[in-house]
């Protein structure tokens, strides 16, 4: 049996942890031999992919939104090139659309929600049903992911030459305790449920059995959790903590929380444990607008995770999100007001996108049938616009952000932040903004606004071959 998975082309590269996965349960199951590989569209061209789909039995895509188009281009030239191969997709795409994605004439099999008994069943020949939902695995019956098959030290080898680190990511728990209105998740784990849904975690000693490994097998001088929350409570992040420092696994390490349940008591371990960087969904600084997206959490809860940090000198990375549909300018006041207060180590700025499966989708999906989500991600889209902003003054709203707080940026850093597509484009930015100061002279933003859009405007310039503009928001 020869299997190949793909994960397809997206500008943001992680390792294929749910490959990873869906890999380790294959080999373990499957009954008989077994010919497993794995391609990346970041690393392999579409000619080493179908050169090695032809003649395969079946051929697995992951699919985000983004990396939907790649996958259905490269479904087509499958077809074309091996028609007996059979053709399935899964991730966070195909769950939240199943049947649009069953519509297309090459996909034979859609999975929707978790993937590996799923996949396993059809390449078994237990299931031919167009559609299958995934069942849920316990965490204590999935093998570790298998990282010679999904090559890894290809990611850790490109984020060495990148900033020096040799990373790779973990991932413990599955279902997420919150249900952000921006966020898809719920459509591959399931919106959490107490009895129905709850969470799952992975044994801590397990899990550190697996980081141990990993840490030797790949040489690795950092690690991250992949977890959406990775603080599901305090008490097993400090649980975490103490088997690592047990262990004496001294690898610096980073992770996502969720600022309402962290405590103090959680930093003082993570510090122990070698816990460098916190990443924190902070959103916004309106108290109005985080009940409104979902977010479980309160502006005074934001301030103290990052106090917290502070004090026993554990990075803090915080993430804001423009773009909510009733955001206001004094909505976007109290966020700049909250940054400046939290003195927040590691800032980044995105535009909201409404994926397919967020509830901003779900409330009118009309709207968005002729979106080429291959052009769309977190940083920053042409379409997503509000009832008080256009996109291009989202755009703008965007850039006056970055540019205020550019010595703290972390991603992007190849000015790929706002590229306009044209002088005409180019123009229409630079009277939004300057549009924006007026508006911003009668709000306590006003001092700051006409300084940063001066300065950010000096930073925009055409690229040398004059088809391209970007914007530099790490110029001085």
């Amino acid at each position: 049996m020869k299997v190949i998975l793909i994960q397809p082309y997206y500008d943001n590269i992680w390792e294929p942890i749910g490959l990873g996965f869906i890999a380790g349960y294959l080999k373990k199951h499957f009954k008989g031999e077994l010919d497993l590989q794995c391609f990346q569209g970041n690393f392999d061209t579409d000619e080493e992919i179908l050169e090695a789909c032809t003649g395969a039995d079946f051929v697995g895509f992951s699919c985000t939104s983004p990396a939907w188009p790649h996958a259905l281009r490269l479904s087509k030239q499958i077809k074309k090139l091996s028609p007996e191969t059979k053709t399935v997709v899964g991730g966070f795409h195909p769950s939240a659309l199943a049947i649009e994605c069953a519509s297309e004439k090459t996909i034979d099999h859609v999975v929707v929600g978790e993937g590996e008994k799923a996949f396993f069943d059809i390449v078994s020949g237990n299931s031919s049903t167009r559609i299958i939902t995934g069942d849920k695995v316990s965490m204590e019956d999935l093998p570790w992911p298998d990282r010679k098959v999904i090559r890894n030290e290809r990611t850790v080898a490109l984020a060495e030459s990148m900033n020096g680190k040799r990373i790779a990511s973990f991932q413990c728990n599955r279902v997420c305790p919150v249900a952000c209105s921006f966020c898809a998740e719920r459509v591959v784990t399931g919106r959490m449920n107490r009895k129905t849904n709850p969470i799952r975690s992975r044994n801590i000693s397990e899990l550190c059995d697996e980081i141990e490994h990993v840490i030797e097998e790949l040489d690795l001088n950092y690690f991250k959790f992949v977890d959406a929350t990775f603080d599901i409570s305090a008490d097993f992040v400090i649980a975490f903590c103490k088997e690592k420092i047990k262990r004496n696994i001294t690898t610096e390490w980073e992770c996502l929380v969720h600022a309402s349940f962290a405590t103090e008591e959680m930093f003082k371990w993570l510090k122990k444990a070698q816990c460098n960087q916190v990443n924190v969904g902070c959103e916004s600084g309106s108290d109005a607008i985080l009940r409104k997206i979902g977010k479980g959490l309160r502006v005074e809860t934001i301030k103290n995770v990052f106090k917290w940090g502070k004090r026993w000198g554990v990075q803090r990375r915080g993430f804001f999100l423009f773009g909510m549909p009733t955001e206001t300018r004094d909505d976007l006041y109290l966020t700049e007001k909250l940054i400046d207060e939290i003195d927040a180590d590691v800032l980044g700025f995105t535009i909201l996108c409404p994926y397919p499966g967020t509830a901003h989708y779900n409330a009118a999906p009309e709207k968005y049938k002729d979106v080429d989500w291959e052009k769309a991600d977190e940083y920053s889209n042409d379409f997503w616009k509000t009832e008080h902003f256009t996109n291009i003054e989202l755009k703008a709203q965007q850039a006056y952000f970055k540019t205020k707080y550019d010595l703290l940026l972390c991603e992007r850093l190849d000015n790929e932040t706002f590229v306009p597509s044209s002088g005409e484009e180019l123009k229409k930015l630079e009277r939004t903004m300057e549009e924006l100061e007026k508006k911003y002279m009668s709000t306590p933003m006003g001092t700051n606004v006409k300084k940063v859009s001066q300065r950010g405007r000096k930073n925009w310039s055409t690229g040398e071959d004059g088809k391209g503009i970007s914007l530099n928001v790490l110029g001085n």
